[in-house]
């Protein structure tokens, strides 16, 4: 039996834009559920620039 050595069947992870999941477990709330943007902080506001979803203060107690 030979071992495939194609493309096709690379096991490794891809780089991809958004943020790995094993990255961020601890840090859910950076980032925008909708798109996966990281959120801004604007001072008790966090808000993604790219489709302007927000959570404010009151959201995190």
């Amino acid at each position: 039996m030979t071992k495939d050595t194609s493309p096709e069947s690379n096991t490794e992870p891809q780089a991809s834009a958004s943020p790995d999941v094993c990255d961020i477990s601890g840090e859910y709330w950076r980032w925008c559920p909708r798109c996966g943007t990281e959120l801004h902080n604007e001072k008790c506001k966090l808000r993604c620039p790219k489709c302007h979803y927000f959570m404010s203060c009151s959201d995190f107690d």
